[in-house]
């Protein structure tokens, strides 16, 4: 890989950056161990100080963990997630600069079941959304969440989430719910990846996710939806202000 010596931007820099856009899109992954040093200058073309700079400051910023003996490992810095916050998925990725995206897998029309029922405080037996997506930051798999919404509430609710960026901007625009002062209540567990979890969120069978189950209120305290979503724990520090 030739880099540009035209910009100002040093060349440790721009080796940084390339092995940060290396961890982001997967190609690197937690706990993989990187090329070493001799790899790396024949790669990248330049000498081993330009190489060993950008490996020592990516071990500072956390990215990195040096292991003597054995090598350079990605540790993949943590992204904090501050609990208390109702932000969207997108938004909270728009937020730490990153580019956030979603696959669908379900979405689909069913009925309450109590425990939902009681949940979003509507009949047994009403129609619901439930919706699960595989949520993504500069194309990772980041949080695997599922969904549900009454249909009496927000009628039509399928065909204006797909035509918007987010599920709460089609909320917010189609239904004139006011987010800004909307509340929630999360329960925080740890629970072992499944089969199914470790191959959307490419880990392994058993690895520790944090499993957030989250209802989200409006300004009246009615309950907007319940989200259920599962990352896992060595992508995220969950954080709180008081």
């Amino acid at each position: 890989m030739k880099l540009n010596n035209s910009i100002s931007t040093p060349l440790y820099d721009q080796i940084k950056q390339s092995i940060m856009d290396a961890i982001d899109k997967g190609t690197y992954k937690q706990g993989e161990k990187l090329p070493n040093e001799t790899e790396f200058c024949e790669f990248y073309g330049v000498s081993r100080i330009t190489v060993r700079r950008a490996i020592l400051e990516l071990g500072e910023e956390g990215f990195l963990e040096r292991k003597q003996g054995k090598g350079t490992f990605v540790t993949r810095k943590k992204i904090e997630r501050e609990l208390v916050s109702v932000d969207g998925f997108t938004d909270f990725s728009k937020y730490l600069g990153k580019t956030p995206s979603k696959r669908i897998l379900v979405c689909e029309e069913i009925k309450a079941t109590s425990k939902i029922a009681e949940t979003l405080k509507i009949a047994i037996d009403s129609p619901v959304l439930r919706l699960v997506r595989l949520m993504y930051i500069n194309e990772v798999p980041f949080t695997l969440d599922e969904a549900h919404y009454s249909l009496e509430r927000f009628p039509r609710l399928t065909e204006h989430f797909l035509e918007s960026a987010s599920t709460y901007e089609a909320i917010k625009k189609v239904y004139n719910v006011n987010l800004n002062t909307c509340s929630s209540h999360k329960t925080i567990t740890v629970t072992p990846a499944t089969g199914l979890e470790a191959e959307y969120l490419t880990c392994e069978i058993g690895d520790t996710l944090f499993n957030i189950e989250k209802i989200v209120f409006d300004e009246n305290k009615i309950p907007i939806h319940t989200s259920n979503f599962k990352t896992r724990t060595e992508l995220i520090a969950l954080t709180i202000t008081t």
